[in-house]
């Protein structure tokens, strides 16, 4: 008899990985590929990480699609019902159905696989978006809408910040400041003359790829480089009251928190971040950092959905 897997599949902005695991339990063996927010990367791509991305692990793995037992999918930029619509033919053309195949929004399925409500998730890697919950209440979601117009707070906002400031410097406005020869020096840019032709055809996660640069000169005392970290800090607090605030948690409720995201790696950031939540939200908070690898966070949502031999 061939063995049955469950896969757990976290796709993001910047990478989509694929977690294998037996239904018998052992090491959930990891496949990486680039994002699948179609928001970011565009739809072709997006198809391309996701689905076409399905097929080579199933071959790396020796599966047939009937030995799948249950998948879950934590997808960034599903949003609205129209996402959905999107991601779920991704899913259809993969060829799972809806009994093997359970699809959420990246941070709804941080928060499921991690606490128990009431709570909130808030996720800063890529993008970054906040949601609320509660028992026996309708989901709250503020931001997450797009690079373009939302997603403050995220790697994509530090970075962008941060390189707008230095084309600005290069156009002859503007200061320079030491963490441009750390920019320079993470895209492998000469000098500054070279600047404008390097940026300009980059994308999404491109941009943010340079992010924890960002904070690891913020952690050592760069003035700059803390002003747009704390400015980040802002913009995510901003959603997650706007998030609490719709929720209406009654003031004694102890709330979950779970932070998801490479922003938060960066010890320096994590401190300010919680340290200006707990000021700004009047409940008990219990903070749950996801430190493992993202696709085995989901893996716990799939062992509970479909269960595991044992």
């Amino acid at each position: 008899m061939r063995q049955k897997v469950l896969v757990a599949v976290d796709a993001g902005g910047s990478k989509t990985e694929y977690g294998i695991r037996s239904l018998d339990g052992g090491e959930v063996r990891h496949y990486v590929y680039g994002g699948s927010n179609y928001k970011s990367v565009g739809l072709e791509k997006a198809y391309a990480n996701l689905v076409e991305s399905f097929f080579t692990t199933c071959k790396a793995e020796g599966l047939a699609l009937e030995d799948i037992h249950g998948a879950v999918f934590g997808l960034a930029g599903c949003d609205t019902t129209e996402d959905m619509r999107v991601f779920r033919e991704f899913v259809d053309a993969i060829g799972l159905d809806d009994a093997k195949a359970a699809i959420y929004n990246d941070c709804e399925l941080a928060f499921l696989a991690t606490a128990k409500a009431p709570g909130f998730c808030v996720v800063a890697g890529t993008g970054s978006n906040c949601m609320a919950f509660h028992p026996g209440r309708p989901v709250v979601k503020a931001g997450g809408l797009g690079a373009l117009l939302s997603d403050g707070g995220s790697g994509f906002w530090v970075a962008r910040k941060v390189m707008r400031d230095m084309l600005q410097f290069c156009d002859g406005s503007g200061s320079n400041r030491p963490i441009y020869e750390g920019v320079l020096r993470h895209f492998g840019i000469d000098g500054f003359s070279s600047v404008h032709l390097r940026f300009a055809p980059m994308g999404v996660p491109e941009i943010a790829s340079c992010a924890q640069m960002i904070l690891e000169y913020a952690e050592d005392g760069d003035v700059y480089a803390r002003e747009v970290a704390h400015a980040a800090h802002l913009e995510l607090w901003e959603l997650v009251t706007t998030a609490v605030g719709r929720m209406k948690y009654s003031p004694e409720e102890v709330l979950q928190v779970v932070l998801n995201g490479s922003l938060f790696k960066n010890k320096w950031f994590l401190e300010q971040f919680w340290g200006g939540l707990a000021k700004r939200i009047p409940n008990t908070l219990e903070q749950h950092l996801i430190t493992a690898k993202t696709s085995e966070n989901a893996m716990r949502l799939a062992e509970s959905l479909y269960g595991r031999n044992t």
